[in-house]
C-alpha cells in the first residue's frame, strides 16, 4: 500500500502522544467482550492498565510498565491507512518469533489502537496528546500577488467549448466527447431505456461555453433555453441571478485566472477541506497531449 503525503500526516497526528492499556478481549471467550484492563491480572496480580505507550512524532516510541517501573524504547512506522508496526530495543517479557512479531502490528478498532498477545487482543486509548510540529503552510495561490511579466502573460484568454465532460457511456463513468455521449444515448434510445425528453439533460453540459478575459475573469455563458422569453431575462437580470446577456446565451459564472510563473490558474470557488484541513479553491489549468484544457474534473475545454 502506498500512503501520500496527507495519509502520513493524519497518521502522525493520530498516533503521536500516551496511550494506555484499556481493554483485553480472550479470543476463547463465547461473546468476545471487553474486560477492562484493570480486572485481567496476571498469577502475580499485576494487571494491563500499567501498560502504556508513548510515541513521538521523531517516530520512537517508549513502552513503560508502572507496576515494575521497566522501560523499553524503539522505533515505529504506519504501514496502512489504519495500521502501524513498531519494534522495541527488548521487549519486555517476549521471545523473539511470530509471537512477538503480532505483539509489534498495531490496528486501529473505533478510535484504539489494538495489538495481540496469543490469544489476546489489547486495546489501548490516547489519554494525552504529543507535540506534533505543523510543516509552515505554503501560501495559497489566491493571495500571491501577480508580477508584471504575470500581468502580461495571456495565453489563456480566449473562448472555449466544452471537448470533453464527465459523463456515462456504456455503463463507464469518464470524460467523454458529445459525439461519444450521443452515440451512446441512440443506442439507450434505441434500446427502449430512455426517450427524447431524457436525452437533453445527458448533453447540456456540452452547450456552456468559457471565455478567459484579459481582465483576468472566467466567463461561464449558459445557452438560454427557447422558452424563456425577454421579459423572463430582464427579471432574472434585475433580481441578480443572471448576469450579462449576449448571442443567446447569459453569464451564469464569474470566476477569477490568474498567471504565476508562467502557470495559468482559475479559481473554482469550491470550499474543500481534507481532514478537517482546508484546501486550495484555485485550480491549475493544465493542457493535455491533445491541447485540451482541463477545467476542474468535470469538464475539459477546446478553443473556438
Amino acid at each position: 500500500m502506498i500512503l501520500d503525503e496527507n495519509d502520513l500526516r493524519e497518521g502522525l497526528r493520530f498516533i503521536v502522544g500516551t496511550w494506555q492499556v484499556d481493554y483485553v478481549v480472550n479470543a476463547f471467550s463465547n461473546d468476545l467482550s471487553h474486560i477492562p484492563a484493570a480486572e485481567f491480572k496476571s498469577d502475580d496480580g499485576r494487571d494491563f492498565s500499567a501498560v502504556t505507550f508513548e510515541f513521538f512524532e521523531d517516530h520512537t516510541v517508549a513502552m513503560r510498565d508502572s507496576s515494575s517501573g521497566k522501560e523499553e524504547k524503539g522505533t515505529w512506522e504506519q504501514t496502512g491507512w489504519s495500521s502501524y508496526k513498531y519494534t522495541l530495543n527488548g521487549f519486555i517479557d517476549l521471545p523473539d518469533g511470530s509471537f512477538k512479531d503480532a505483539a509489534e502490528k498495531l490496528e486501529v478498532v473505533e478510535g484504539c489502537l489494538v495489538f495481540s498477545i496469543g490469544f489476546l487482543a489489547v486495546g489501548m486509548k490516547k489519554i494525552a496528546d504529543g507535540v506534533v510540529t505543523e510543516p509552515e503552510k505554503e501560501p495559497d495561490i489566491g493571495d500571491i500577488e501577480m508580477t508584471e511579466a504575470d500581468l502580461a502573460a495571456a495565453d489563456v484568454v480566449g473562448t472555449y467549448e466544452v471537448a470533453k465532460a464527465f459523463s456515462m457511456v456504456g455503463g463507464d463513468f469518464g470524460l467523454f466527447s458529445r459525439e461519444e455521449v450521443e452515440a451512446d444515448l441512440k443506442k439507450r434510445k434505441e434500446a427502449g431505456e430512455i426517450d427524447d425528453g431524457e436525452t437533453a439533460s445527458y448533453t447540456q453540459a456540452f452547450d456552456l461555453v468559457v471565455e478567459f478575459t484579459p481582465d483576468h475573469r472566467v466567463l461561464q455563458w449558459i445557452k438560454i433555453p427557447p422558452h424563456v422569453t425577454e421579459e423572463m431575462i430582464k427579471e432574472a437580470q434585475e433580481a441578480g441571478e443572471i448576469g450579462e446577456v449576449r448571442d443567446g446565451r447569459f453569464c451564469g459564472e464569474e470566476k477569477k485566472w490568474k498567471s504565476l510563473g508562467g502557470r495559468y490558474y482559475y479559481d473554482s470557488g469550491e470550499h474543500r477541506e481534507v481532514f478537517g484541513e482546508v484546501k486550495s479553491s484555485w485550480d491549475e489549468l493544465v493542457e493535455d497531449e491533445d491541447g485540451l484544457l482541463s477545467f476542474g474534473e468535470a469538464m475539459k475545454l477546446r478553443r473556438i
